[in-house]
């Protein structure tokens, strides 16, 4: 064990130290974060149009509630990587410390992802012509497109902030005018460096930048995605990070939205069409399955430590943390048992949401638990809830076993540390009887 925390903290500390403080891998994990309510509501508004129940759908169909549930879910993630383009780089702009021109580059990077999507003619009926923007890429197929942008533009805007480029307005004008008017410049040379780009990638096989990215990217990205080996090593970096101090969750969590973000919006998409979910592994598999009570899986040891407990400390521990890990906040057990530097957990820390998710992924090939319908679940959500919204009852029922596999598991390692505890206690009880004696 020894060795493997010294080798650890010799190659993996420095590189996760350096993944958690990139500015544009945290710009990214911003950008979704401050998304969520879009995602969310977009979501919410899906699951209730689509209940898979003839009764309810004949109802909601005939009165015309469906058509109703279904406009916010056309405007929100089906155009969601629109709003990614703007906040990723209005969180980069505030990560290189451009905050008061933040909003300016976030409005830019729109611009030049709208201006990246090749206009079309469409007829009418009567023959006339008109200029359409197509849907497909404003969308999951544009996420990949709105994140480099998001990343690209504001670094770019920034070479002119750095080196003071711009039109230079009295000290008498108001601040917002000025800084409208000491945007123009770097506006329009980025403006105008992607129209040509625009038109070289028109000149090419490809014929548009998006399809370029999407065709590049997609692949590769998916079949990485797609394998369980890969989500297995992203909870082992998780919780291997947690137990040297470091916020595992932070570092993997930008590959976790780089991988699976389009995942989860293709199966949001399949299951408003009422069509078979394409994907088994979307950004909702890590907090209902993975880590599901929080990092390491932490609701079977919160009830190891409120009903299995003789040590007084981890007793009142349990039942003060039980409460908030049924959400999936369980900062008073990581901090509070800890798991921080904590051996005798370090391995049932990885092993329970390995575990999890691994019965969980082989139960959904095997077709006896669903897949995952997309649905983006917001921090908080209390478990069995989680389960029922993003797949149905048999996932909520499914929830109740996972957290007893998590029991199963923490009880032989947390009896060994209830005993140390135990064992202290009774130590301080009897030097606390000699000093009043």
């Amino acid at each position: 064990m020894k060795k493997l925390t010294a080798f650890i903290e010799e190659n993996l500390l420095p590189f996760a130290v350096k993944i958690s403080n990139n500015i544009y891998l945290k710009a990214i994990t911003r950008g979704f974060s401050e998304l969520l309510p879009v995602l969310i509501i977009g979501a919410l508004f899906t699951l209730i149009g689509s209940f898979n129940i003839p009764a309810y759908q004949q109802f909601v169909t005939s009165t015309g509630l469906k058509t109703i549930f279904m406009l916010i879910p056309a405007v929100s993630t089906n155009m969601f990587a629109v709003y990614t383009s703007f906040a990723i780089a209005r969180a980069l702009a505030d990560e290189k410390g451009y905050t008061k021109e933040s909003v300016t580059v976030g409005i830019l990077t729109l611009l030049v992802f709208l201006l990246m999507i090749p206009l079309v003619i469409m007829k009418n009926d009567s023959g006339a012509s008109s200029l359409v923007l197509p849907t497909t890429y404003l969308g999951a197929p544009g996420l990949f497109s709105a994140m480099i942008l998001g990343l690209v533009v504001p670094s770019i805007y920034g070479i002119f902030i750095s080196r003071n480029i711009g039109i230079k307005m009295p000290e008498s004008v108001p601040p917002m005018i000025s800084r409208s008017f000491s945007a123009i410049v770097p506006a329009f040379c980025i403006g105008f460096l992607f129209a040509v780009v625009r038109f070289l990638f028109s000149i090419t096989k490809y014929g548009d930048f998006n399809s370029f990215i999407y065709g590049l990217l997609k692949s590769p990205l998916m079949k990485l995605g797609a394998s369980p080996m890969t989500f297995f090593v992203l909870i082992f970096l998780s919780s291997t990070l947690w137990f040297f101090g470091i916020h595992g969750g932070m570092v993997v969590g930008p590959f976790i939205t780089i991988l699976y973000a389009q995942s989860g919006l293709e199966n949001l998409a399949a299951f408003a069409a009422g069509t078979a979910l394409p994907n088994i592994i979307s950004p909702s598999v890590w907090l209902t399955y993975a880590s599901l009570g929080g990092v390491g899986g932490s609701i079977g040891l919160a009830l190891c430590l409120a009903f299995v407990a003789r040590s007084k400390r981890y007793r009142t521990l349990g039942k003060l943390s039980l409460p908030g890990v049924l959400c999936s906040i369980n900062e008073p057990i990581t901090f509070g048992l800890p798991y921080v530097l904590n051996t005798i957990t370090l391995i049932p820390m990885i092993l329970v949401p390995i575990a999890t998710f691994g019965l969980s992924y082989a139960l959904t090939v095997a077709g006896i638990l669903p897949r995952l319908n997309g649905m983006a679940i917001p921090l908080g959500t209390p478990v069995i809830m989680s389960g029922f919204l993003s797949g149905g009852w048999k996932v909520a029922l499914w929830q109740i076993v996972l957290v007893g596999v998590q029991f199963i598991i923490y009880l032989p390692f947390f009896k060994v540390l209830d005993a140390e505890a135990l064992k202290a206690e009774s130590v301080e009880m009897e030097e606390e009887a000699e000093v009043t004696v």
